[in-house]
């Protein structure tokens, strides 16, 4: 398990809300809402600056929302106050939108700590890319793309959203050639959800679900990425050497990480807390001295343990059966009749005194994961 720490920043600006999307995020009115946001944001981060002394800080990730949008100067507020608390050999990533990381000044981000970029390009298809909302064609996805190489960026992640509806084999070997093109050092493939609530559902939820289908596409996207050098060590991320995410393995191993900005969750002593959903709310907090919680659990050692094995089984590498929990019982002797159980119908395999999805295991993942869950000490 991860002893270092992790730092989340939330934004919640996007220039339009693509139909999809369930995260909270808007078009701000005004400069000046964005300037308020970066200055509660950094009155929140002061709220935690003495908690964090003699912390090992492993990655600090700025998500969305789109941060690319709050434009060089702000982003540089940000990091010259939290970078300096990340290790040297620390990884800073930078999510981004094709439309508006063109405006930002790649080499003084970079110079401020960034050292990668995740940006959401979606398709390489302009069809789909109309059906989803996005606001860029795939001709300027490219020239964002080479805007941060030129800057000098040597870490870019990509973001594909799979299972589009009406999307085609045509569709997948545009996106596939789009990623072949552009080489980038990570590429993340993500099924798309209905999540209700979003005009996606509204429009297409009626639709009867197509796992088969879905579950080729991703089949598809695995071959041709392993062809290209590749390595899958997530059910959704790939990556060429070296370039893992530190911050979702952090995540993914059960690490602690704060959390910052509006619906941001963090876990922390044990305990999972989860701000406020109101930019306005979330001002109100921080003007009051308080953070902006709306939301905190504490887990059980149980809950701990189960959590470590539904993350711990997306990775690729599995879960070493001997693995201390959490609680301090070996993953095997906690797990071990639902791991026999997933062994015999061929949704799990053993490599190495690891538990390893199979293939049509990571089909099923889920499944497994609901059939290993504990709902209560055995």
């Amino acid at each position: 398990m991860n002893r270092s720490l992790a730092i989340y920043i939330h934004v919640p600006f996007c220039e339009k809300k693509c139909g999809y999307c369930d995260f909270y995020s808007f078009l701000p009115k005004s400069e000046e809402v964005m300037d308020d946001y970066v200055d509660n944001l950094l009155r929140e981060w002061e709220l935690y600056e003495g908690e964090l002394r003699g912390q090992e800080i492993s990655s600090l990730f700025l998500g969305g929302g789109t941060p690319s949008m709050l434009g060089t100067e702000r982003l540089l507020r940000i990091l010259t106050r939290v970078a300096p608390y990340v290790e040297k050999s620390g990884e800073i990533t930078l999510e981004c939108n094709p439309e508006s990381v063109v405006a930002l000044n790649i080499e003084k981000l970079m110079a401020a700590g960034v050292n990668r970029f995740s940006m959401g390009i979606q398709s390489g298809s302009d069809r789909l890319l109309t059906i989803m909302g996005r606001i860029h064609n795939v001709d300027e996805g490219i020239k964002a793309f080479r805007h941060l190489r030129e800057g000098g960026a040597k870490n870019i992640n990509l973001d594909f959203i799979s299972s589009v509806p009406t999307e085609s084999d045509e569709d997948i070997e545009k996106s596939i050639s789009l990623i072949n093109q552009l080489n980038p050092e990570h590429v993340s493939v993500y099924s798309l959800i209905l999540e209700e609530g979003t005009p996606f559902f509204t429009r297409y939820g009626h639709m009867p679900e197509n796992d088969t289908e879905d579950r080729r596409h991703v089949h598809r996207y695995e071959k041709m990425l392993g062809a290209m050098g590749y390595e899958q060590y997530e059910l959704s991320n790939f990556s060429k050497p070296g370039y893992k995410c530190r911050h979702n393995l952090h995540y993914w191993e059960l690490g602690r990480y704060i959390g910052l900005g509006p619906t941001a969750s963090g876990f922390l002593r044990h305990t999972r807390h989860t701000n406020m959903a109101s930019l306005g709310e979330y001002i109100s907090s921080i003007e009051e001295g308080k953070k902006p919680v709306a939301y905190s659990e504490e887990l059980s050692p149980l809950d701990r343990d189960n959590e470590f094995m539904m993350l711990g089984i997306r990775l690729n590498e599995g879960i070493n059966l001997n693995e201390k929990l959490p609680s301090g019982i070996p993953f095997k002797d906690r797990y071990g009749i639902g791991i026999e159980r997933n062994v015999e119908s061929g949704l799990l395999k053993i490599c190495k005194h690891h538990i390893v999805l199979t293939e049509r295991g990571r089909d099923l993942s889920n499944q497994v994961e609901v059939d290993l869950f504990q709902l209560e000490e055995e």
